[in-house]
C-alpha cells in the first residue's frame, strides 16, 4: 500500500526547501501564472483565496483592487512569499487547507497551484475551499497529475514513494505522483462544473500536469 505523506513531514520538507522553491520551480516546472489567474475574472474589490500559497508564485498575476488571502502550513515559505512586492491587497496566513477557519462564503474565488497533490485528502481540501468560496465562484487549480497514458503512469507507480516520502529534489518538495484528478473532479461527487479542463502529458512522468477551471454550484 503506498504509504501516505504524514502532516508534520511535509511541513518540515517545505520549511526545509523554502529558500529555493522558486530556483526549483523554475528549473523543473516553470508555468505562467498569469493565465491560471485570469482565468478567475476577477473584479476590484473581491476577495480570493490561494491555498495554499507557497512562497507566492501567483502573487504577481492578482490585479490591483482584489483582496487575496494567501494560506499554507509552511511559515518559512509564507517568508518567502512576504518578499513579493504586488499590486494586490495581500493578507498571508498560517492555515490547514483541509480544516480552513473561514466562515461560509467567504471568498469570491480561489486558486490553487501545485497543492491538492500535495495533501493528505485532496477531496477534504476541496470541500473546505467549496465551503469558503461562494455560489458561483471559480476555482482554478494547477497541479501534478497522473498521467492518463498507461505506460506513463507505470513509471508514476514506481517514483510515487519517493515523491511522497523523499520528495523531489530530496528533502525538499513532497508531492503524489499519482494524483487522480478524475477522481478528484469527476467522481467525487461535488458540488462543481468543471468549465476547463486541459492535461499536460509528457513522457517525462514528472511533467504530467493539469490545469482546471471549476465553478462551485452548491446551492
Amino acid at each position: 500500500m503506498r504509504k501516505v505523506m504524514q502532516i508534520d513531514k511535509v511541513i518540515e520538507s517545505y520549511d526545509h526547501g523554502a529558500v529555493d522553491y522558486e530556483a526549483i520551480m523554475l528549473r523543473y516546472w516553470h508555468i505562467d501564472r498569469e493565465p491560471l489567474i485570469a482565468s478567475l475574472q476577477l473584479s476590484p474589490g473581491q476577495t480570493v483565496l490561494d491555498a495554499a500559497v507557497g512562497t507566492g508564485l501567483n502573487l504577481l498575476a492578482y490585479p490591483e483592487g482584489v483582496r487575496v488571502v494567501g494560506v499554507d502550513l509552511s511559515h518559512k515559505m509564507l517568508d518567502e512569499a512576504r518578499k513579493k512586492r504586488v499590486s494586490a491587497d495581500i493578507t498571508l496566513k498560517i492555515a490547514d487547507l483541509q480544516n480552513l477557519d473561514f466562515p461560509d462564503n467567504s471568498f469570491d474565488a480561489a486558486a490553487s497551484g501545485f497543492t491538492l497533490c500535495v495533501v493528505a485528502d485532496p477531496v477534504r481540501a476541496l470541500e473546505e475551499i467549496l465551503r469558503v468560496t461562494k455560489p458561483g465562484a471559480f476555482i482554478a487549480i494547477l497541479d501534478y497529475c497522473k498521467s492518463q497514458d498507461p505506460e506513463i503512469e507505470k513509471w508514476q507507480e514506481l517514483i510515487s514513494d519517493a515523491t511522497s516520502q523523499l520528495g523531489f529534489p530530496t528533502g525538499k518538495i513532497k508531492w503524489n505522483a499519482l494524483m487522480d484528478y478524475d477522481q478528484l473532479i469527476y467522481n467525487s461527487k461535488l458540488p462543481i462544473e468543471v468549465l476547463l479542463d486541459e492535461r499536460t502529458e509528457s513522457p517525462n512522468p514528472f511533467l504530467c500536469g493539469c490545469r482546471l477551471l471549476l465553478k462551485n454550484l452548491k446551492s
